[in-house]
């Protein structure tokens, strides 16, 4: 039989802790503390801060101080934009995700698979869009872009000026093996087959069709980054030269005498690595790399050697303009989107004067003004639709 204790018994106090606990409690005190006044005293250091510095988006401003219901949530969301720490837990979250699970922390960023990350647009829809067909892309959609190229060749074409449009694919146009297994490719034809089969249909524009050329590529090496939304140089490449070659085509006999051949930029395997867009995204910058010539935007070029010097600018957010004094060369003029940007240097050789604009509305008052010998529009795969949607 177990004793049975007498409640009466029992000391009316607990024995008295030990000498340890109060240091025990004070050191957790501390640490609380400390938890609490570091971030303030970071904010310190991120109060005027205007961006987020991996999800590259506006940072929620600070409310003006009301007695208002409304102040603070506003407070809320600013504070979480900007408390000391914000950007180490980030890092630990998404490593933590990307390592133990295989899942972004973003909506816009999905992991693939052997490191390969793909970038779902500005609207988190453009694989379902363009490769899975589970989100919509109208007939009026497509009618509308095509007939709005149709009407800027025409527009351009009175006016003496050539026009060539080109279509950059996303990565998982190009690289699907690497897609998760539930991302299935629809059956039925994509918006850029769509869009690609009614200009060559028509017939009237120079439209320039980059996939079985960079399909092609892809056999000999690796054409787009795997950190990256953009293809690595090897892939402006191919687009490079199919432009330029469409370019030749429209441009009157003889007007562009010869095609700048593009050059090779250094690069060690194993020791020039880098982080692509979509890796400083999701704040791993240096956690996850890859090898390869980095993209323009994170290396400096070497244009030791080139003819096309930029010229002074640079206060003009997203318009860039290069000059070329080598005689007789054409005059150009590119609208684009960031795919370009591997694109720029190469096509500048070929001009002598080359206005680059970062717009996808068509200006006929820039356009007259610069009166170029050819317009260059390349947009990438998840905008076709922008053309019908914002005519010139």
């Amino acid at each position: 039989m177990p004793a049975i204790l007498d409640p009466l018994s029992l000391p009316r106090v607990p024995p008295a802790a030990p000498a340890t606990h109060p240091w025990r409690d004070r050191i957790v005190a501390a640490l609380f503390a400390l938890a609490l006044g570091v971030p303030l005293v970071a904010l310190t250091v991120t109060w005027s801060r205007t961006m987020t510095l991996f999800e590259n988006r506006p940072m929620a401003p600070w409310p003006a101080p009301e007695l208002a219901r409304s102040f603070p949530p506003a407070f809320e969301r600013a504070f979480g934009d900007r408390f000391g720490g914000r950007d180490l837990l980030i890092r630990l979250h998404h490593a933590s995700l990307i390592r133990l699970f295989g899942v972004s922390g973003l909506a816009s960023v999905l992991p693939g698979r052997d490191g390969w990350f793909y970038w779902l647009g500005e609207d988190t829809r453009s694989l379902d869009r363009y490769y899975r067909g589970v989100a919509p892309f109208s007939q009026r959609e497509v009618d509308a872009t095509v007939a709005e190229l149709i009407r800027r060749r025409a527009w351009l074409a009175a006016r003496g000026i050539a026009y060539v449009v080109t279509v950059a694919p996303e990565k998982f146009t190009i690289y699907p093996e690497y897609l998760p297994a539930w991302a299935a490719k629809s059956g039925q034809p994509s918006p850029y087959d769509r869009i690609a089969g009614a200009l060559r249909a028509d017939r009237r524009v120079a439209f320039i069709d980059l996939r079985p050329a960079l399909l092609a590529a892809k056999a000999r090496g690796q054409i787009y980054y795997r950190t990256d939304s953009h293809w690595n140089y090897d892939g402006a490449v191919v687009g490079y030269e199919a432009i330029m070659r469409a370019v030749e085509r429209e441009l009157p006999p003889g007007r562009l005498a010869a095609i700048a051949p593009p050059w090779r930029s250094p690069y060690v395997p194993g020791v020039d690595v880098f982080t692509g867009d979509l890796g400083i995204l999701l704040g791993l910058k240096g956690w996850i790399r890859e090898d390869g010539i980095p993209p323009p935007s994170q290396r400096a070029a070497d244009l030791a050697g080139r003819c096309a010097k930029r010229g002074d600018d640079r206060k003009s957010p997203g318009f860039e303009v290069y000059a070329c004094d080598r005689p007789g060369l054409p005059r150009a003029l590119l609208y684009r989107d960031s795919m370009a940007d591997a694109l720029i240097p190469m096509l500048a050789e070929n001009f002598s004067r080359l206005v680059v604009v970062a717009e996808r509305r068509l200006d006929p008052a820039l356009i007259e003004r610069e009166h170029p010998d050819v317009l260059i529009e390349e947009l990438v795969e998840r905008m076709l639709n922008t053309p019908g949607a914002v005519p010139m």
